[in-house]
């Protein structure tokens, strides 16, 4: 990727830092999703080939420890779905706790229309989810909160294909469109999808939750101790009921914000401390000699590390694992739909009407919802419409909330036991992701003519 030249001995333009981060960010989310993309196909073809009752009896591979009489053990789906995204829904907690904090939710004007978008974009697809599977029983209305959710690397993904023709200001909103749609996801996977409680275990998480609060109180400034208290919250949600991912969600809030040493601190710090080293320094001795310079070069380096929050260090560290290993692997064991015996499937009531929910919530209900709610904020006055961008834009943005990739499906795997409602809310998911993405990209590309200068 090519990014502007800068002079040295110049002051970089405020206006120049944003669109090189929005630029990193867009292409990072880019790549995932063509990772993602790619492993939800395999999973299909696999899905659909000699080779499919093999791939089922994979992820139910049982994968455990033993340590003596104790033995702690689930299938390698249930390691994914609850370990590896609640990796995920650690690094979205991350990201949300910082934009709340310094992104653009933290001043009331400007999230109030993605958040208001969102909430719209949330109630509108679970209504019409609802009118649709009404008249199929309480195992068809759990599937309710599948539609809510849109994927932001999907939809970030599209824009960054654009390239420069979108308005920054448009990117800006889908990505606090989808974080606000993070949070709603979050509550209703903590609130709605849980099974029965143990309130011992979810005692012992509590007070594992209250000891990382004490660890940031107390200076704790290692991310590798707080990810070891975290495992040992995220077995205790494991074992209480509520769902494992909230664990990441509880981790990240735990996680400090603010750097333990501050750039004018660590600028004294450092200098001391080169000074030292280049007075201990002997021309022509061997770098094991000096004991001295080693110890200066390590305290820098440590202070170094303490000037970055630890959640940027965490967020830093965890994004490529997320990206590139979780939800690809995610996308893997869970998108494969058996397309064998359809005209059965396509027979069966119950499953075409949550096909028809989830399609109709994702289709409809995003794009309606996420309008008519910014639409809403901007008459009231409590919002303003993004610099540079139009209606017609903010359509195409409805229609890429459409996109219900990844926490989709998380949510569906939650709501649906049985395997025939299971495939269509799959089968739904999948095929109305992909014909908004496709629409989404034309909309936005018609109401975007213009090309600027280049982002990538």
């Amino acid at each position: 990727m090519i990014h502007d030249q800068e002079i040295p001995g110049e002051p970089t333009h405020p206006g120049r830092v944003v669109k090189q981060g929005f630029a990193a960010f867009a292409s990072h989310e880019a790549a995932g999703s063509a990772v993602m993309i790619a492993a939800a196909v395999v999973a299909v073809i696999v899905a659909n080939s000699p080779f499919a009752l093999a791939y089922a009896e994979f992820w139910e591979m049982p994968v455990g420890i033993t340590v003596g009489s104790y033995q702690f053990s689930e299938s390698l789906l249930r390691w994914i779905n609850d370990g590896l995204m609640a990796l995920f829904f650690l690094v979205v907690g991350l990201e949300i706790k910082r934009e709340f904090i310094v992104g653009e939710l933290s001043q009331p004007r400007k999230a109030a229309l993605p958040v208001l978008a969102a909430l719209g974009g949330m109630a509108v697809p679970a209504l019409i989810y609802v009118a649709v599977t009404i008249r199929g029983g309480t195992a068809l209305a759990a599937g309710w909160g599948v539609p809510m959710a849109t994927d932001i690397a999907f939809a970030l993904g599209v824009l960054a294909v654009l390239g420069s023709r979108v308005p920054a200001g448009l990117k800006v909103f889908l990505t606090a469109l989808a974080i606000a749609d993070d949070v709603g996801a979050i509550l209703v996977i903590a609130l709605f999808y849980t099974t029965l409680i143990s309130w011992s275990w979810l005692l012992i998480a509590a007070a594992t939750f209250a000891a990382l609060l004490v660890m940031n109180r107390l200076g704790v400034d290692g991310p590798g101790w707080y990810l070891l208290v975290g495992a040992l919250l995220w077995f205790a949600m494991l074992n209480s009921g509520v769902h494992a991912t909230i664990a990441g969600v509880l981790l990240a809030v735990a996680v400090p914000a603010t750097a333990r040493i501050t750039p004018p601190e660590f600028t004294e710090f450092a200098s001391g401390r080169l000074a030292t080293l280049e007075a201990n320094h002997t021309p022509g001795e061997h770098v094991l000699e000096n004991d001295a310079e080693l110890q200066c070069a390590v305290a820098v380096c440590g202070a170094a590390r303490r000037t970055a929050a630890p959640l940027q260090r965490l967020e830093f560290g965890l994004n490529p694992v997320a990206t590139y290993v979780a939800l690809p692997l995610f996308a893997l064991a869970n998108a494969g739909v058996a397309f064998v015996g359809w005209d059965r499937f396509a027979a069966d009531p119950s499953a075409l009407l949550v096909a028809v929910g989830i399609a109709a919530g994702l289709a409809v209900g995003k794009p309606v919802g996420i309008l008519a709610a910014s639409w809403l904020a901007l008459r009231s006055g409590l919002a303003e419409l993004p610099k540079g961008c139009n209606w017609t834009q903010l359509a195409g943005i409805g229609i890429l909330g459409g996109i219900g990739f990844t926490v989709a499906l998380f949510i569906a795997t939650l709501a649906f036991a049985e395997p025939s409602l299971l495939s269509a809310a799959k089968v739904a998911i999948l095929g109305t992701s992909v014909v908004m993405g496709a629409l989404g990209y034309v909309v936005v590309r018609l109401s975007c003519p213009g090309s600027d200068e280049g982002l990538s």
